[in-house]
């Protein structure tokens, strides 16, 4: 069957009457993608089948693996196994970029979670790969695989995973790169600076993506995305966040000259989306046992030149309402680490985004 999905982008103009039939009958010849539940609130609704979704969500210390896992910390809730299970079944990601996964585990642990709560039929699974404490997981091939580390030697372990996911050439004009990061934490300037060099290193990568030659070579205008746990605090400078945006490199004689990061020769966008998709609240992370002012710790950053983000929120559920909650099948603690105790931590984010030939 030839692929008609891009011909239902051109349904818009037809009488409702009409395309009620038309759709009834075309639909069926798109590739199958996870989606939200029709009855689900409507922030979790993605624009259209043709966007891709992303999630990025720092988890807590491999909070997310069955009871009894040897890795768990011990503070974690037994609930959050099943709490993750229904948020991912509710947001129905593509690509999810999950941070504070052991880099001792099979990052298919993380694949096969996914397989059991997001399934996606006809013998697919979700493939994943590790950098670091960083997991990228996608119901698409993962292509070009690597990692990196924050001055290339760091002794904390902090770094991030990338990897090019292969989306359908039938559907989509390019593919998608990922850098899934997690930054050093804490305060001091120690710590400042080795988020620092973690930003240099993001962007000297960026460099080699986008010039001929050197480690890695892309076609020119595949979208790249970076995103996850950057530790933005509002504590300090935070001159990693500018650096990733802008491209301006503190420590050039290690890491290279300046560099415009998007393929336009301009700055990345940053997503800010905000809870729920509605509202003021703009915060990723929280916890309310500690003086620290809820933050947008999290982030995602993308080439607005060649992409376009149409939908974005952070996930809180706490905030639902109980209709909400059970239309999305979730709970009100889902998003937090230990609703038995009252502890937050982060939040998932989420952004939906189209490609150019799925816009017109």
């Amino acid at each position: 069957m030839p692929n008609i999905c891009p011909v239902l982008r051109y349904l818009r103009r037809v009488p409702v009457a009409l395309l009620a039939v038309l759709s009834a009958s075309l639909i069926s010849g798109c590739a199958p993608q996870p989606t939200a539940e029709p009855d689900s609130p409507g922030f979790l609704q993605r624009p259209s089948p043709d966007h891709i979704r992303v999630m990025s969500f720092n988890v807590g210390w491999d909070s997310i693996f069955p009871d009894g896992d040897p890795l768990n910390d011990e503070w974690r809730s037994d609930s959050k196994p099943a709490e993750f299970g229904r948020i991912v079944k509710a947001v129905a990601p593509d690509v999810v970029c999950l941070q504070e996964i052991s880099p001792r585990r099979d990052p298919q642990q993380v694949g096969e979670i996914l397989n059991a709560s997001l399934p996606l039929g006809d013998g697919k699974t979700w493939h994943a790969h590790s950098g670091r404490d960083n997991v990228i997981a996608a119901r698409f091939d993962l292509l070009m695989p690597a990692e990196g580390a924050a001055g290339r030697a760091l002794s904390s372990g902090r770094g991030h995973a990338m990897a090019l996911v292969d989306l359908p050439d039938a559907d989509y004009p390019v593919d998608l790169y990922l850098v899934c990061a997690h930054f050093k934490s804490k305060g001091g300037q120690a710590n400042i600076e080795a988020r620092q060099r973690q930003a240099d290193v993001i962007i000297e990568w960026i460099g080699d993506i986008k010039t001929a030659g050197g480690e890695i070579d892309l076609p020119a205008g595949t979208p790249i995305i970076v995103l996850g746990d950057l530790n933005v605090y509002d504590t300090d400078p935070a001159y990693h966040l500018t650096t990733l945006i802008t491209g301006d490199v503190v420590n050039e004689e290690e890491y290279g000259p300046d560099l415009a990061p998007d393929w336009d020769d301009t700055d990345l966008a940053d997503a800010m989306p905000r809870h729920n998709a509605a509202g003021e609240e703009y915060y990723t992370w929280r916890d309310d046992t500690q003086a620290f002012n809820p933050g947008l710790l999290d982030r995602i950053l993308f080439t607005d030149g060649v992409i376009s983000l149409n939908h974005a929120f952070v996930l809180n559920t706490t905030i639902m309402t109980e209709e909400e909650l059970a239309a999305a099948g979730l709970e009100a603690g889902d998003v937090m680490l230990d609703p038995q105790t009252g502890r937050y931590d982060h939040l998932p984010l989420v952004v939906d985004i189209a490609f150019p030939q799925n816009q017109q």
